[in-house]
């Protein structure tokens, strides 16, 4: 789909449409015990920058009475605009859906949790008045658990090696500039990984210092699976690492192979000793078939998301919109 045809269809707002300051997108799932708390919080925020704004909540198929909290505040204040999806599509398509709607000349992104506090928007604002395009907030101290920080310092290291720019401070807090999202929007890949691609479009990124709270209410969404999922969106997404890995792991276990049997028939006809008992040949055609079901899995990551681009189906479809 072409640039233009994507952004009638998705109703990206061009620069002259810009019309209010600030548009504060967050995605919702399952959130009603921090709905009412986030708003109060964030109204008095964004009441105190004394400009214009918009609250954009877009609920990701939740299955509590997330969605009618998000309706009740929309009847009660106009700033407050909602997005329904007709299922859980995932943060990153619900993300999407809330640049659409967006008419803010700064874009902000929260999470829904209350662990990204609202008080703490007025320093990526600040730092983006300094001339960046992007800024990221970097966490004093993450209240995530031992297994979730080891993991992001991991996810960082990786994105650090294979995207050029500096990708060591991303977070899902973050303050934008309206023309870096229209760019974002133009990317026709199905598999957008937000924050890596915001780097790699090459505008200028910066960091700012925030407070992390723990998760007032509720239980995180991302699980074990789910992290190891998004981990691959971001290697598969940016890199053909993974292929040349498994070409190069292969070309080494050949050789592995090859020398293993010329040990084995030299000692066989220079010593006369056979091959070392049943465990060994157990061992090794269970280690070659470990690497050769990992090197197909790969293969088919990669062919699965090429499928997925082929369909072209919309990243989300909306049921409801509010205000």
């Amino acid at each position: 789909m072409k640039g233009s045809d994507r952004r009638a269809l998705a109703g990206t707002k061009e620069k002259g449409e810009r019309t209010i300051d600030y548009s504060i997108v967050i995605p919702v799932f399952n959130e009603e015990d921090n709905l009412l708390e986030l708003y109060q919080r964030l109204t008095t925020v964004m009441s105190d920058l004394s400009a214009n704004y918009e609250i954009i909540l877009i609920d990701d198929g939740s299955t509590d009475n997330s969605f009618h909290i998000i309706e009740a505040l929309c009847d009660n204040d106009n700033h407050v605009r909602a997005i329904q999806l007709t299922r859980n599509f995932g943060q990153h398509p619900a993300l999407m859906a809330g640049f659409d709607a967006a008419r803010g000349e700064v874009i902000i992104t929260l999470d829904a949790d209350l662990q990204n506090p609202p008080e703490e928007i007025p320093k990526l604002v600040e730092k983006l008045n300094e001339g960046y395009e992007v800024v990221f907030g970097v966490f004093q101290q993450r209240k995530h658990s031992v297994f979730r920080r080891a993991g992001s310092l991991f996810t960082k290291w990786v994105l650090s090696k294979i995207i050029p720019a500096d990708t060591t401070n991303i977070s899902a807090c973050k303050a934008v500039k309206s023309y870096v999202i229209d760019q974002f929007m133009l990317l026709s890949e199905k598999n957008k990984f937000f924050s890596g691609l915001l780097c790699w479009l090459g505008y200028r990124v910066s960091t700012v210092e925030l407070r992390h709270d723990k998760r007032r209410a509720g239980k995180t969404k991302y699980s074990t699976f789910r992290l190891v999922t998004l981990w691959m969106d971001m290697v598969v997404s940016f890199t053909d690492l993974p292929l040349k890995i498994a070409i190069f792991g292969g070309l080494f276990l050949g050789l592995f192979g090859f020398a293993l049997a010329l040990f084995y028939l030299v000692r066989y006809f220079v010593y006369g000793f056979g091959v070392p008992g049943f465990a060994t040949i157990v061992i090794l055609v269970t280690f070659f078939s470990g690497v050769q079901l990992f090197a197909l899995g790969i293969l088919g990551e990669y062919i699965g998301r090429m499928n997925r681009e082929l369909k072209k189906r919309p990243d989300y479809i909306i049921r409801k919109r509010v205000n």
